[in-house]
């Protein structure tokens, strides 16, 4: 008896500790890179189809994306908990991946679908509906796809590894749409000046990409059986909330997620604007994309390396001090083009450690939970996050509409004004900057690197008792 015992415990731990093979880590970065391709497009573009295509006001479309993001983040607690109580024979977040990609396609196409014969009231009731709709579908497969994260090994540097992917995919989805959004929406309008046909058009691509890497991650992942994963406590919705609130460390990562999302949704929604009205050249766009994110790409495994290492959150601490050189270049050499890149380059290089392991952070905090309070809530953890990620970007996006309306800019003028010009330098450049500022509090204040090792250790004894 003692040895079957055993025995059973060795297979516990042998899943739990598993290493996740290269077709499933490639399938899990293809699947988050097709997501990311969707959500870039609507996170980049759909304040500039508002105003310049549709011909609504700024204000407007801002203020209702607020309201959308805010009643979002509410299904997202609830997605948290819908997971966390799902029963399987596929495990808990795989199913879902496989139930929310296809709406998650077609509400992204309706979202740019508005009947043109509408009046500006009607397209903007057409937008929220469909905007809460694509987000509703958004929130199950990206709480999904998150949370394989954690259930797919309990290996600390495996879910580095894991978490890095994840960004890996997230952002060179980001870069692709914004590299090539310009040239495809060019292209596919059928002229230089972008139409709704064209936006239809690239988004319907673009779905079907995000279809087939959803579906990739389906089926080539597996997670680690729910009866394997002893000492698992079922939370209500209120014990999850409770247990979280409890928990310091997840709430250090909520606002460290909370100024990524900020600084970063500035920051995409401004740069067709900074293109066309700063730089004078839509075209640079792409360069723009390029010198922001592919150094940061390159060194994530060098990043990953440093932070199995040094620790996640010396590394990240350090990488976030140093950007500081890259704004400084930036905001001295707003007009010279080479320095400015320059700048981009150094900052991407030096965020590429807190960009990467990400997601570890939220999964230490969510283990750190387990142990102090014996609830498991891994959905809720990320749910919640992912709560604070709507929220960041719906207020980023009525920042930017609140800035551009009050430096008096005007849509499709050949040339706008000092004031909405340095609005729209304030907000690709400045926002990020203070944003940055504030994540460097919180990894000033961050210690539970030091601790988790003993926490994991002593979370596996009593599991096997």
């Amino acid at each position: 008896m003692l040895m079957l015992i055993k025995a059973m415990e060795e297979k516990v731990m042998g899943n739990e500790m598993k290493k996740v093979g290269f077709l499933a880590k490639f399938s899990i970065g293809f699947g988050v890179f097709g997501q990311s391709l969707l959500t870039g497009i609507v996170t980049s573009y759909i304040l500039f189809f508002g105003t310049d295509i549709l011909g609504v006001s700024a204000m407007a479309i801002s203020n209702l994306l607020l309201i959308s993001k805010l009643f979002d983040g509410v299904t997202d607690l609830g997605m948290g908990v819908v997971l966390d109580k799902t029963k399987s024979k596929n495990g808990k977040a795989r199913p879902w991946i496989a139930r929310a990609v296809i709406p998650y396609v077609l509400f992204s196409i309706l979202l740019f679908g508005v009947p043109q014969n509408f009046g500006n009231g009607m397209k903007l009731v057409w937008i929220f509906v469909a905007y809460n709709l694509y987000a509703l579908a958004y929130t199950a497969l990206g709480i999904a796809m998150n949370t394989l994260n954690i259930r797919l090994s309990r290996d600390e540097k495996e879910i580095n590894s894991i978490s890095t992917v994840l960004m890996f995919g997230t952002i060179f989805g980001n870069v692709v749409i914004n590299a090539v959004a310009v040239g495809a929406l060019t292209a596919l309008s059928g002229s230089e000046t972008f139409t709704q046909a064209g936006f239809m058009k690239l988004t319907a691509i673009l779905g079907a990409v995000c279809t087939i890497g959803g579906f990739a991650s389906y089926f080539t992942t597996m997670e680690i059986p729910d009866d394997e994963l002893k000492a698992e406590v079922k939370p209500s919705s209120v014990e999850g909330i409770r247990s979280l609130v409890k928990n310091k460390y997840w709430l250090m990562q909520v606002a460290n997620t909370f100024f990524i999302y900020f600084g970063l949704n500035a920051r995409l929604a401004a740069m067709v604007y900074y293109g066309i009205y700063v730089l004078g050249n839509p075209g640079l766009i792409t360069v723009l994309v390029i010198a922001d994110n592919i150094p940061g790409l390159l060194a994530m495994p060098v990043a990953l390396n440093i932070c199995n290492k040094a620790g996640k959150r010396k590394a990240s601490l350090i990488g976030l001090c140093c950007t500081m050189i890259g704004f400084a270049l930036m905001f001295l050499n707003i007009h010279n083009l080479p320095l400015f890149i320059a700048g981009l380059v150094i900052k991407g290089l030096f965020f590429a450690p807190v960009q990467g392991v990400g997601n570890s952070f939220i999964v230490d905090s969510a283990v750190y939970g387990e142990w102090k309070t014996g609830v498991k809530a891994e959905g809720m953890a990320f749910s919640a996050v992912s709560f604070a990620n709507k929220v960041s970007s719906g207020l980023a996006g009525v920042v930017v509409g609140w800035v551009l309306t009050l430096t008096g800019y005007v849509a499709n003028a050949p040339q706008q004004t000092p004031a909405a010009t340095n609005g729209i330098i304030f907000l690709y450049i400045g926002v990020t900057f203070l944003c940055t500022i504030g994540q460097i509090i919180v990894f000033a204040c961050y210690d539970l690197d030091g601790k988790i090792g003993g926490i994991r250790k002593e979370l596996e004894k009593r599991n096997n008792k």
